[in-house]
């Protein structure tokens, strides 16, 4: 099983037209918060299947732009279980990131009128 098997198709298909309309330096600003995330985790199932969950909550969400991943990261701390204080570290550590490259705070999202 992999870890997007929860994932519905719906989503799978927003995050594909998400990462097709990002540019190349949000496009890497991604990589670079999941690969420290992972980093923490640990690229087991685990670890990779929080980063499936926190794409899908970010896709349910709203978000236009997955550079906005560590925004998300503490919205998967009740279902990492025993990697609770990794997530806690991660996100540290990704907010430290996303301030020294002047990322946003808030999400990219469209709001609906």
């Amino acid at each position: 099983m992999g870890v997007f098997d929860n994932v519905d198709e719906q989503t799978k298909a927003r995050l594909v037209r998400v990462w097709d309309g990002m540019n190349e330096l949000d496009r890497d600003f991604f990589v670079d918060q999941v690969a420290l995330s992972l980093s923490i985790w640990g690229s087991d199932e685990a670890g990779r299947g929080l980063v499936a969950k926190i794409l899908a909550r970010m896709m349910e969400d709203g978000s236009r732009n997955l550079s906005d991943f560590g925004l998300y990261v503490d919205s998967v701390m009740e279902e990492a279980g025993g990697r609770h204080e990794k997530v806690r570290k991660a996100g540290l550590i990704i907010d430290d990131y996303r301030l020294r490259n002047a990322l946003s705070s808030v999400p990219h999202k469209e709001i609906g009128l």
